[in-house]
C-alpha cells in the first residue's frame, strides 16, 4: 500500500510540474511577441527621428538637392526628405535602412527579406523581419512615412 500512494504521490507532482511549465511556455511565448512587436515600433521611431533630422540638416544648409552629412552622401526631395538613392542615383533600399537605422537590427535581427516597391517618382521599401512582422518606409507624393506591419499569413 505504502509503495501505491509514493506512486500516486509521484505522478501528482509530476503532472503538476508538467501543467506549470507548459503554462509558463506559453506566458512566455506571448511575451516574446509583445516585445518583437514592440522593438519594431521603437525602431519605426527611431528611424522617423533619424529622417527628420536630415531634413533639419537640409533646411540648415539652405535647400540644396544633394548634402553631405556625417560622411554620408544624400539625395533630397524638393520637400527636405532624404531619397534611397545611392551615389549612382540608382533606387537602393539597403542604403535607406542604412541610412536611417544604421543598426539595422531589430531585437538582434537583420532583415529577412527587402522589397522595393518603387515607382519613377515614389519610393517604398518594406524591411521584413520574420514572424510576418515588416518596417514600411515610404515617400508617397512627397509625403515620408514609417510604419509597422504585422500579418497573420
Amino acid at each position: 500500500m505504502p509503495k501505491q500512494i509514493r506512486r500516486s504521490r509521484f505522478a501528482v507532482w509530476l503532472l503538476l510540474i508538467m501543467v506549470l511549465v507548459m503554462a509558463f511556455l506559453l506566458a512566455w511565448h506571448k511575451v516574446e511577441q509583445e516585445a518583437s512587436s514592440t522593438a519594431l515600433v521603437v525602431a519605426g521611431k527611431r528611424i522617423l527621428d533619424r529622417a527628420n533630422f536630415y531634413k533639419q540638416e537640409w533646411l540648415l544648409a539652405g535647400q540644396p538637392a544633394q548634402l553631405n552629412v556625417h560622411q554620408k552622401f544624400i539625395h533630397y526631395s524638393a520637400k527636405g526628405w532624404p531619397l534611397p538613392l545611392h551615389q549612382t542615383n540608382k533606387v537602393d533600399c539597403g542604403y535607406w535602412m542604412d541610412l536611417l537605422y544604421q543598426e539595422q537590427r531589430v531585437l538582434g535581427t537583420l532583415p529577412k527579406k527587402i522589397n522595393d516597391n518603387s515607382t519613377s517618382s515614389d519610393f517604398q521599401c518594406q524591411y521584413f523581419y520574420g514572424n510576418h512582422e515588416a518596417i514600411l518606409i515610404g515617400l508617397v507624393d512627397d509625403k515620408f512615412s514609417v510604419s509597422v506591419s504585422f500579418s497573420s499569413e
